[in-house]
């Protein structure tokens, strides 16, 4: 690398959102073609927290280095933002090979440790429910021991949040209560499965510590805010008029960001005419 090398400068966001609601307003760390560095430096004066993003744990170069973890914690301090951090997406706690779990739970747990240093408000974990173990009950049983495992290292329970995928999050409760652990709240997820936002969300309103926030088209997801229905988008406000977590717009692309972020804009300021701003 180039030392002298200067920093990619790409278009800023059209709105900023930050301090603008009563719950922190977060997007993903992959909004702009380029690294986490970049995304951070470009995002941190429009949203309240950034949503750092591990999509897998296989390669080598997965687990970011402490070089980086120490830029982004400065970086934190000077743009004066926060992260939430997304754990890997192709672990499995739960899967019937020993061998796996353990490879998933010492990915997990050399992640969690990595970053700890950036303080995230949450670590947002897939507990993947798949054919490799078809016994429910057995697959909930590996789950917990292998969440076990990992809390053993030292996290607080809390700071985990088990994001609900595409089974019915129930399947999971159990283990969410005996280890106490937080919940991820994906809105698009729901939608997509025609699930009760209000209902999930007056279900687990106690435990939801970050919210996923997206519109969806059938198999599209991902979408713009400005895709959800009139209905789907007064039931969002309703959930969020109630909620002091962390929201994350999970949009991966300037416009789809920019699009979303106006149309949540203009939303909150027609449900409360009073203001913008908290407090």
């Amino acid at each position: 690398m180039n030392p002298c090398k200067q920093p990619q400068s790409f278009p800023p966001l059209d709105h900023s959102c930050k301090h603008a609601f009563p719950f922190a307003l977060a997007c993903p760390s992959f909004v702009y073609p380029a690294g986490y560095l970049e995304n951070v430096r470009h995002l941190a004066p429009f949203v309240d927290e950034i949503e750092l993003l591990f999509f897998e744990s296989r390669f080598a170069d997965s687990l970011p280095s402490p070089r980086l973890i120490q830029k982004l914690a400065l970086q934190a301090q000077s743009g004066q933002i926060t992260f939430n951090v997304h754990l890997p997406t192709d672990i499995y706690l739960g899967h019937r090979n020993a061998g796996v779990r353990h490879a998933a739970v010492k990915a997990v747990s050399q992640l969690i440790a990595r970053c700890t240093p950036l303080i995230p408000t949450t670590f947002t974990l897939h507990l993947i429910r798949d054919s490799s173990e078809p016994d429910n009950r057995r697959w909930r049983a590996q789950s917990a021991e292998s969440l076990e495992a990992v809390l053993a290292t030292g996290i607080p329970s809390r700071r985990i949040s088990v994001e609900n995928l595409d089974y019915d999050v129930e399947q999971i409760a159990p283990v969410i209560h005996d280890l106490d652990l937080s919940v991820c709240m994906d809105m698009g997820h729901l939608m997509a499965h025609e699930i009760d936002i209000t209902a999930f969300f007056d279900r687990w309103r106690e435990r939801i510590t970050v919210a996923h926030l997206h519109a969806v088209n059938g198999a599209q997801d991902h979408l713009p805010l400005d895709r959800l229905s009139s209905e789907q988008m007064i039931r969002v406000m309703d959930i969020l008029k109630q909620f002091s977590g962390v929201t994350s717009l999970e949009l991966f692309s300037l416009k789809a960001l920019n699009t979303s972020m106006a149309h949540l804009l203009s939303q909150w300021h027609r449900c409360n005419p009073s203001g913008l701003t908290a407090g």
